[in-house]
């Protein structure tokens, strides 16, 4: 194979795919997640991933479908996505800091009035993760099933709005089949209170000792009471009962929820990005 090569992964990759993803799981548990379920071909994935080679070594990746994913992608590599990618679309772009950084600028170079005007740019996201037992007492925190999905569901409509600026909302309900996918794997982490769901997290990924955490959302007229901190620290434990590490991502701006996640135990073990569409 020639140097400097990108082309789309088929099953014979993927143990080479697995070597790098799990070279840094923090950073491509989102990745390793769906390939170990689901292995490197689109009819598993729902995408293509495509590979950089260098003299017959895989040295990078990219999930390439309604997000794009930079994977431990060197400059090189990130050239030549963009040079593949520069007359489509996407949803979002997202990843290690420089990598989804770099793509997204190589692709404004090449594109400029197709990429270079996005929803929103936030491009100093704190990856965070705690491997210990939360520095907090926990509040019970329930599994939940899908017994509570149109409540769950609610919730994660209005958690989704609140972060992203859009709601999830769809004529194929493909949101709401998501979140009963969660809860039907056991990942949907919540209270109630009369039926109604205030507080949830979601288990979004899950590889081998590591898990990553999303969808975090406590009810408007809970918040600034000190309420968060316990209920995170039992999703901290409710994770630990499958993973020993548990890793989040958080925004730079949202000084409340670093203030939760630190005093819950997790520490900062490096930075992200997502630019929206």
């Amino acid at each position: 194979m020639s140097s400097g090569e990108v082309r789309v992964l088929t099953k014979r990759d993927t143990a080479e795919a697995l070597r790098l993803l799990q070279e840094r799981p923090v950073d491509n548990i989102v990745v390793l997640a769906k390939v170990l379920q689901h292995g490197v071909e689109r009819a598993g994935l729902g995408n293509d991933l495509l590979g950089y080679w260098e003299d017959g070594l895989l040295v990078s990746l990219l999930s390439d479908g309604y997000s794009l994913h930079p994977v431990s992608a060197t400059p090189a590599a990130l050239d030549a996505f963009a040079n593949r990618l520069e007359h489509r679309r996407c949803g979002s772009i997202l990843g290690v800091h420089d990598e989804a950084m770099g793509l997204w600028q190589r692709l404004c170079e090449r594109s400029f009035t197709q990429w270079a005007s996005p929803r929103e740019v936030r491009d100093h996201q704190l990856v965070m993760t705690i491997s210990g037992p939360p520095k907090i007492a926990a509040a019970p925190v329930q599994v939940l099933g899908t017994r509570n999905l149109d409540s769950y569901h609610a919730a994660s409509v209005a958690m989704y709005t609140e972060e992203v600026g859009v709601a999830p909302m769809d004529p194929q309900g493909s949101y709401r089949d998501h979140v009963a996918s969660l809860m039907m794997k056991g990942s949907a982490f919540g209270l109630l209170q009369s039926e109604r769901v205030v507080f949830k997290a979601d288990l979004v990924a899950e590889a081998g000792s590591v898990c990553q955490v999303g969808g975090v959302w406590l009810a408007p007229q809970f918040r600034g009471q000190g309420a968060s901190k316990p209920l995170m620290a039992g999703v901290v434990e409710r994770c630990q009962e499958r993973c020993p590490a548990v890793s989040l991502y958080v925004n730079s701006f949202n000084l409340p929820a670093i203030r939760c996640y630190e005093a819950v135990g997790f520490t900062q073990v490096g930075q992200c990005a997502t630019i929206l569409y």
